[in-house]
């Protein structure tokens, strides 16, 4: 997997860019679904997200840029924060990537790291940003 995959995502992350604001549904039933999207350093770079259950798998436009793995999410804390570890390729096994996301309404951002926490979701040396969409 190139890092330009869900070890930058997350859709996702990231998606995992994954709270609706206002519909009163809980995180985890509110991020459900499949996303399409783009990296912000790289707007013409697709991507796509799909997260059942606390699964999750990314898509990047490169046939090697793929990723699924497993989440935890607290949306207890603002901005809300995801961990993603990655089970596939096996080359990338293992790997922790950490998380910020918001929703508003059906478009979602992520911003990730593979080394600390994002604290924005500025566009940075250390940072990945993702904008998605609810298909």
């Amino acid at each position: 997997m190139k890092s330009t995959g869900l070890v930058k995502l997350c859709a996702v992350t990231s998606g995992l860019l994954l709270v609706a604001g206002g519909c009163g549904h809980s995180s985890k039933q509110s991020i459900q679904g499949h996303w399409s999207g783009f990296n912000a350093k790289r707007p013409n770079y697709a991507c796509t997200v799909n997260i059942a259950g606390n699964e999750l798998e990314y898509h990047g436009a490169d046939s090697n840029d793929w990723a699924r793995g497993s989440f935890v999410f607290h949306d207890d804390v603002q901005p809300n924060e995801m961990e993603l570890t990655v089970r596939e390729p096996s080359k990338s096994s293992n790997q922790m990537i950490h998380a910020i996301y918001q929703v508003n309404g059906g478009e979602m951002t992520v911003a990730i790291s593979s080394s600390s926490r994002p604290v924005d979701f500025s566009t940075n040396s250390q940072n990945e940003v993702f904008k998605f969409k609810r298909d």
